[in-house]
């Protein structure tokens, strides 16, 4: 579900490419009901572009995991199971033969089929497959030849943009720039990265900041109260799938200062273990943050929400925290879905300085903190907590600047950038 602002429909006269009378698009991603952040993403800027792009519903080519099947809504037209190669080619035969006149392609490292007996899985942004220096450079092999094959003009959006990628993945990303009429980064760090890193030509590359929903200011009493959520005070929220690398562990062993300072302090742990995780290793990870609560007696001030969340569910709990953490220890993570939905509700963001973080808790919307530092991630909690002035400060600064990213504007930009595509195409 994407809550979307009132006046959008006024803002497609402007986005859709002149003498055409819309954008029939097809997106290549992982989709809902997978339980993926580039699933959640995708369906919540399908959802938003067509709102604008009325009467041409996308169409969705869905990346399915190895092993895994799911019931698809009606717009999955077409599904990839990652390791299938024939799946790739009938894709591309697919687009080829269909109406659409633009292809948007949802990358993230390891979402498709790589090279042979290398095959991985999704991870959360960021995170990379099986580390194999001695890999050919064929990364992404399946997918490459499927876009080589592809006629129409395809769009591809960069989830994860590594400043300092090894060969294979400089070699994939460079195809796909190659590949591709235009990417999109979410960052202007990002954006440099890919002309410095991979050599993607200046005007190929535009900046479209990952979309959130349209919170509201200021409400996080009444969603508490909505939730059942009582003595939150401060509501600390740590959100997203859960696994190794989330830094959870140093926000636990904060808690004990945190409350000694605030009695009634909270941090909800809201989200599941990721899917690959569980599989793999099992519930590990969060047993070990269990002892640690316990450990650090906090055991009355640490709620676990152990589900996977999305759309309105995932919303309230935005609405009622008053802090945000993301004590990542992946210093090159160039975005967060998590991250973004915390800025645009307005909140104190505590963050260790991964790339993402950098640039949009810049001058004064959120608080960075050195990493694997739970003193300093207390600190700075208790520090807004006990400054009414500062702590206003940093709302208005994180909403300001979160909010300027609402999914309708988001969407409007990406239908600009499809319209200038479409156009580019139709006179070559």
């Amino acid at each position: 579900m994407v809550f979307v602002s009132k006046n959008v429909n006024n803002q497609i006269n402007s986005s859709l490419p002149k003498n055409k009378s819309s954008i029939n698009a097809i997106y290549i991603s992982s989709y809902i009901p997978r339980k993926c952040g580039i699933a959640t993403f995708t369906n919540d800027l399908v959802s938003a572009i067509n709102r604008l792009n009325i009467g041409n519903p996308a169409e969705m080519i869905a990346m399915t995991d190895n092993g895994q099947s799911y019931e698809y809504t009606a717009d999955v037209k077409r599904e990839i199971k990652q390791l299938v190669k024939s799946d790739y080619e009938k894709a591309a035969d697919y687009i080829n033969k269909s109406a659409a006149n633009i292809v948007n392609l949802q990358h993230e490292f390891g979402l498709y089929r790589v090279s042979e007996g290398n095959a991985t899985c999704c991870l959360s942004a960021g995170a990379k497959g099986p580390d194999d220096s001695n890999a050919i450079i064929d990364e992404g092999t399946y997918l490459l030849d499927m876009l080589r094959k592809v006629t129409k003009p395809i769009v591809t959006t960069f989830h994860t943009i590594l400043s300092n990628p090894d060969n294979r993945q400089i070699y994939e990303m460079s195809k796909l720039i190659e590949l591709s009429s235009a990417v999109i980064a979410m960052t202007e760090t990002s954006k440099k990265t890919l002309i410095r890193v991979y050599g993607c030509p200046l005007e190929k590359v535009k900046v479209i900041c990952h979309g959130v929903p349209d919170f509201l200011y200021n409400e996080s009493k009444k969603y508490q109260k909505k939730l059942g959520i009582i003595k939150a005070d401060p509501m600390i929220l740590a959100a997203g799938l859960l696994g190794p690398g989330k830094g959870l562990e140093y926000t636990i062993n904060a808690m004990p200062s945190i409350v000694k300072a605030a009695p009634n302090a909270k941090l909800f742990i809201v989200g599941q273990t990721h899917p690959v995780i569980i599989k793999n290793e099992g519930e590990v990870y969060r047993e070990k943050l269990i002892q640690l609560i316990a450990k650090n007696k906090v055991t009355d001030n640490v709620v676990f929400v152990n589900r996977y969340l999305a759309g309105g569910d995932l919303f309230d709990y935005f609405q009622a925290a008053d802090f945000f953490v993301t004590p990542y220890s992946n210093m090159q993570q160039s975005a967060s879905g998590t991250l973004a939905w915390a800025l645009g509700a307005g909140k104190i963001c505590v963050s260790t300085p991964y790339q993402y973080a950098r640039e949009m808790l810049a001058d004064g919307a959120g608080i960075l903190v050195r990493q694997k530092s739970s003193v300093a991630i207390s600190r700075s909690i208790i520090n807004a907590f006990n400054d009414p002035k500062l702590k206003e400060s940093i709302h208005k600064k994180a909403y300001s600047r979160g909010h300027k990213s609402i999914w309708s504007n988001v969407a409007a930009q990406y239908a600009e950038l499809f319209g200038q595509c479409i156009e580019q195409n139709s006179i070559k």
